[in-house]
């Protein structure tokens, strides 16, 4: 098995080279008379399919090399830790260069570097979120790790334990709106929190989905027509998961940085009280 993933990491990471290579022979080949940036858009846009590619296959050699059953002493597996710190220099380089395309605009402001330049910066950032957006789905798929979705039939339990841990006076408006009962006695809390399970990591899904969709959409324009409607409310939802996961990085600062075992898990894969690999 260990085998058959190496080999198609190793064949997914040739393709994604060879399709660049290629790609980038052809943008610059001067064909198309295009700008630096629109030049960019199209190369960005071509390379997706081989960068969804390369990640599903890493997922698979990551799975392959981290195995099914938890190991003894750690609560990340150095798969997720190789997925984490990546995923993290993909949002260093593309949200402060995909916050300023839009601010810049709106304070008629620039910076000392071309336009094409940042936009360069964000798509190389942009692509290595997507490769961790397939990376990661096929990993857990793989190895069976599920410890941050909450199991079919508990979210009301999670969710009550999360309202616990807020501060009464955020803590309880909340389970009265969601009609919770604070008093009913909670699941066996696993390797995360309520916090994590019921709150963070649902928010982590769903703006990365949004923004990888809404991107997605974005890109295809420069392959194929998109409905004016459409790419509309795609940009605009871009826009609105793009703040949404700038909320959602300093949000994850505050609650990591409170809790320094994690930020050592994170490095070294191992925190005190964890057993398994995530």
């Amino acid at each position: 098995m260990k085998a058959v993933a190496a080999l198609a990491a190793l064949v997914g990471a040739a393709v994604a080279v060879v399709a660049y290579v290629v790609i980038s022979e052809q943008q610059s080949s001067g064909v198309q008379p295009w700008s630096n940036e629109l030049s960019d858009n199209v190369f960005f846009a071509r390379t997706i399919p081989f960068v969804l590619g390369a990640g599903i296959a890493f997922g698979m050699l990551g799975a392959a090399m981290t195995g099914s059953r938890p190991t003894p002493g750690r609560r990340f597996s150095g798969a997720t830790i190789f997925g984490h710190w990546l995923i993290t220099i993909g949002f260093v380089l593309a949200l402060p260069t995909g916050v300023w395309q839009y601010l810049g605009g709106i304070i008629d402001k620039e910076l000392p570097l071309r336009l094409y330049l940042i936009y360069r910066v964000h798509y190389v950032g942009a692509a290595i979120v997507l490769f961790c957006v397939a990376y990661f789905p096929v990993y857990w798929w793989q190895t069976g790790h599920y410890g941050l979705v909450v199991p079919r039939g508990q979210w009301k339990r999670h969710l009550a334990g999360f309202a616990r841990d807020l501060p009464p006076r955020i803590g309880r408006p909340l389970a009265r709106a969601l009609r919770l009962d604070p008093s009913s006695a909670p699941p066996a809390e696993g390797d995360f929190t309520y916090y994590e399970t019921a709150f963070s990591f649902p928010t982590w899904a769903f703006a990365l989905a949004l923004i990888s969709l809404t991107g997605l959409i974005k890109a295809l324009r420069y392959l194929m027509p998109v409905p004016g409607p459409i790419l509309w409310g795609a940009s605009t939802l871009h826009v609105a998961a793009m703040v949404l996961l700038v909320w959602k990085v300093l949000d994850h600062l505050r609650y990591v940085f409170g809790r320094w075992p994690l930020v050592a898990a994170m490095t070294t894969g191992r925190q005190p009280g964890k057993t398994e690999a995530a």
